[in-house]
């Protein structure tokens, strides 16, 4: 979860847990087995403390600027380090970077994928997801300080312009789509003022109405995973692609 979206509590969001679950598909799929992992842009640590149980790795670094010092204290552990400084994590070679819904927060995206590949061991990986497709861009985006939304064809192209080897890609959450596109005709029909309950952070769901949502959205994933492994990418609200650094 972002950090500007966490309010109180953490109850998470259907859409949060989903999007962990395909992240771990793919990279299972892939069999990506990491020793190190860096989780940039880390957020309250959710998805990287997933990843690092799910793939067995050895070791966690999650940086997000936006950490306090006091928090990143308080969070880091055994085998989890927290930090708010760059140099003190990009000091490590990680086999694998996560950027979950991050580039999108900077306004130059291919020099920060390429700060981050100078982190990465020589067989690195980099997991990207992206929220898609532009004509979608709504208040939503501009409350969460995004810079764009993109295409599958555009993530693809800003990773390969950064030096990294696209090796799958695909779209995920194709049942949210439409709900989006009433929200961004909605929009613009009467535009909305942003408040600070935004996010995922403010969801309030039942127990029963998140697990339901929630398995609704792992079968929507996994459709659309199954059918991007045979070559097949059906648009969804947010796009996803696994790369490695290109061979020389």
């Amino acid at each position: 979860m972002d950090l500007s979206e966490v309010r109180g509590t953490v109850v998470r969001h259907p859409w949060e847990t989903a999007r962990a679950a395909a992240i771990e598909r793919v990279l299972m799929a892939a069999h990506v087995e990491p020793e190190t992992i860096l989780d940039y842009g880390c957020g309250d640590g959710f998805t990287g403390e997933r990843m690092l149980t799910s793939l067995r790795a050895a070791r966690l670094t999650g940086f997000d600027i936006h950490l306090t010092n006091e928090q990143c204290e308080a969070r880091s552990r055994e085998q989890i380090t927290y930090t708010n400084d760059w140099e003190h994590a990009r000091t490590g070679r990680f086999d694998l970077c996560l950027l979950c819904d991050v580039i999108e927060h900077v306004e130059d995206d291919r020099a920060l994928l390429e700060r981050v590949q100078d982190s990465l061991s020589a067989q690195g990986q980099v997991l990207l997801t992206v929220p898609a497709f532009q004509t979608l861009f709504t208040s939503h985006d501009r409350a969460l300080r995004h810079f764009r939304r993109y295409t599958l064809a555009e993530l693809e192209g800003v990773a390969r312009s950064s030096g990294l080897q696209v090796a799958a890609s695909g779209y995920l959450f194709a049942s949210l789509l439409p709900a989006r596109g009433i929200a961004k005709l909605s929009e613009a029909m009467k535009p909305k003022v942003s408040t600070d309950e935004f996010g995922i952070g403010a969801w309030t769901g039942s127990k029963a109405l998140t697990r339901a949502l929630e398995t609704a959205l792992n079968w929507d994933n996994s459709v659309l995973l199954a059918l991007a492994a045979r070559g097949i990418k059906l648009p969804g609200l947010s796009a996803w692609a696994l790369c490695k650094k290109q061979s020389l």
